[in-house]
């Protein structure tokens, strides 16, 4: 989770204050988070 946040502070802090992310960009996070789980734990 740690990962995660550190990158989104990074994608956040690239970008000048984007508006909130999409429906479509949160499904993308879950499915990643939930793939990326499996791959570590």
């Amino acid at each position: 989770m740690k990962r995660l946040l550190r990158l989104l502070q990074r994608w956040t802090g690239k970008r000048d204050k984007p508006p909130l992310h999409t429906p479509e960009e949160l499904e993308c996070f879950k499915t990643d988070a939930i793939e990326n789980r499996s791959k570590h734990y």
